[in-house]
């Protein structure tokens, strides 16, 4: 009995010394920020950030838990939920007055891009089909090209797995929103979102992304239109013939108040080498510290003078945010140097960017 006592004082203590020496408040600081400065490499220097609590942005969509749409898009049945060239959804969003609205966005939540085999590669080194998917907001269920916003390319959403090949870039659907101007808003009443892509390669569920979806009822505020050819209708009626019920389209419009937070703090922590494969050259791996509120994706850049950036790979939605850069794909200026700088943003959309490292220097 004496022991056990004895142990558990022990326990109490180290306890104690562990909570005073990492204090750690879950809604100021991402996670990563404390975990990845601790990671063998040269020592970083962060001074300690406190973020303020700002207002979380305002989701307006079928469901009101923007997480609840978890249909179609990660796996399973996928409904013939594509976004395509001949196809286009139509959601019915009210949005309510509100005079502290500074920003707007509208988005979609995708998932299962489709695949093909690399030419000249083996089965398993796969590309996605090359494609762009929109959006449009009106007030009437009729849109123009000034009223058109470009969501994402194909090659940013998650890939769909090969039960036949092992395939890279595949994960859970995620959110790609595009920021409208607030004049294109009707605050008070309806907006129509209209969701669809121009790239002909998009024809089919075999090729083309899924939307993601959520359960519902029967009331009616979706269509969809089948019979298109890269653009949303200009006709109401057209727009407005073949509702859907039962299962909500994870398509929404997101106000952002002047209550914004603050940017995040990126830095690069650590520059190495990474496991070879074959005969190609060592990877790069870059481990990056991000602190923040509500992070919502982390991406590298790369340049090579530090003028003209170019986003290299697909972004991270979670931590850990380390890069492997894989070294023959990438560029090198006349000097011998290629920089890389990490950027991040926030729920709120508040963008920062860590200064540049040169990947090739020595650590």
């Amino acid at each position: 009995m004496k022991i056990f006592f004895l142990l558990f004082f022990i326990f109490l203590t180290a306890t104690s010394t562990l909570k005073a020496a990492f204090p750690f408040n879950s809604s100021a600081v991402d996670p990563v920020a404390l975990s990845t400065p601790l990671l063998k490499g040269p020592e970083v220097q962060m001074e300690p950030a406190v973020f303020a609590q700002s207002e979380a942005p305002l989701f307006l969509a079928d469901l009101t838990n923007p997480n609840d749409f978890t249909l179609f898009a990660n796996g399973g049945w996928d409904g013939n939920w594509y976004v395509g060239f001949n196809t286009c959804w139509i959601q019915r969003v009210d949005v309510p007055k509100n005079d502290a609205v500074v920003r707007a966005y509208i988005g979609a939540k995708l998932g299962r891009m489709k695949s093909i085999q690399a030419s000249g590669k083996p089965p398993w080194e796969k590309v996605p089909y090359s494609g762009e998917i929109y959006m449009a907001i009106s007030s009437t269920p009729a849109w123009n090209r000034k009223q058109s916003f470009f969501i994402a390319n194909t090659s940013d959403i998650p890939l769909e797995p090969d039960a036949d090949n092992a395939v890279q870039d595949t994960g859970e659907a995620q959110w790609f929103w595009a920021e409208v101007p607030l004049r294109q808003i009707n605050f008070n009443g309806a907006n129509f979102i209209a969701l669809w892509s121009p790239s002909e390669t998009l024809t089919s569920a075999s090729s083309a992304p899924i939307l993601a979806a959520g359960w519902g009822n029967k009331e009616v505020n979706t269509w969809i239109v089948n019979d298109l050819k890269g653009v949303p209708p200009s006709d109401p009626k057209k727009a407005l013939s073949t509702p859907v019920t039962v299962f909500e389209p994870a398509i929404a419009i997101k106000l952002i108040s002047e209550t914004k937070g603050q940017k995040p703090e990126c830095s690069i922590v650590k520059i190495a080498e990474g496991k070879r494969r074959r005969n190609d050259p060592a990877p790069k791996v870059v481990w990056t510290a991000i602190r923040g509120e509500s992070i919502e994706r982390v991406w590298m850049e790369i340049s090579v003078d530090q003028n003209k950036w170019s986003r290299y790979g697909r972004p991270f939605w979670k931590a850990p945010y380390i890069f492997t850069l894989n070294a023959k794909d990438l560029p090198i200026g006349p000097d011998g140097k290629t920089w890389v700088r990490v950027k991040a943003v926030d729920v709120h959309e508040n963008e920062s960017e860590s200064p540049a490292r040169d990947l090739f220097a020595l650590e």
